[in-house]
């Protein structure tokens, strides 16, 4: 008996140390020419990301996806890496209690392909604005929406331990 409620002290103990941090995942195609129509690519990339941050236990929320002419940004002040555009969801992230502003930014070649040629995932610090993690992925021309959500969900991974709590 007494182990058992031993084992049970330090399950609970486990679990209030957990932090759910509360994340706005917002996807971004960019390059891709106004006139034309929609790819799954942005409807994938965003359903993969959220289910792999909602699986870690984090509470997850999205924006609509978002379509801008060229790809935001200058490396030497990166919080100009948030588009304009995305500054409103930046924005209601804020408001709705967000630690995290993920932006998901597929890059498309000129012409718009049916894949973007890269993704970019970024973390952002809700209450500072400073981008706090950034990686790259080159896409692949995958042969189906389910190998390119594999890929999605693999790339997500690579977020959830950027996502602890850091006292923003």
């Amino acid at each position: 008996m007494k182990r058992h409620f031993i084992a049970l002290i330090l399950a609970f103990a486990g679990f209030i140390s957990l932090h759910a941090a509360t994340v706005s995942v917002l996807v971004v195609e960019a390059g891709f020419l106004s006139g034309t129509g929609r790819t799954q690519s942005a409807a994938v990339w965003e359903s993969g990301i959220m289910d792999v941050l909602f699986d870690a236990g984090h509470i997850v929320f999205n924006a609509p996806i978002l379509r801008i002419p060229a790809a935001p940004g200058n490396p030497a002040a990166p919080d100009s890496q948030i588009p304009l555009q995305a500054r409103r969801d930046f924005d209601e992230a804020r408001l709705g209690g967000a630690e995290f502003f993920v932006m998901v930014l597929l890059l498309f070649p000129e012409g718009g392909p049916e894949h973007p040629r890269e993704i970019r995932m970024k973390i952002f610090s809700v209450s500072t604005g400073k981008l706090l993690y950034e990686s790259s992925v080159i896409a692949k021309p995958w042969e189906d929406s389910g190998e390119e959500l594999a890929d999605a969900k693999k790339s997500a991974e690579r977020l959830i331990p950027q996502l602890v709590h850091r006292g923003s």
